[in-house]
């Protein structure tokens, strides 16, 4: 089964920890430091499904997903909006 890197990327922020185009990185189901800028336990875990579908599945389409979409961190009052992508590895 291929797998993909997959890129999330803060769009928009009102988080204090979090700004606006730090990204973090999956590469399989690793977290690759060397790429990521920060890290929200609380948006990681909400978007947990989203990221293990994307770095394994064929087809994002056949779960409701495309290639890029957005998801938003759970908080209400830091309003993050993340971008997410995913290219084939190696």
């Amino acid at each position: 089964m291929e797998k993909y890197k997959v890129v999330v990327k803060a769009k928009d922020s009102k988080c204090p920890f979090i700004k606006e185009g730090d990204q973090f990185v999956i590469e399989g189901t690793m977290l690759n430091l060397k790429e990521t800028d920060s890290l929200c336990t609380v948006a990681l875990s909400s978007m947990n499904y989203s990221l293990y579908m994307m770095s394994n599945v064929k087809d994002p389409k056949s779960f409701g997903r495309s290639e890029v979409y957005c998801l938003q961190c759970p908080d209400p009052d830091t309003r993050v909006i993340f971008e997410i992508t995913r290219e084939p590895l190696g």
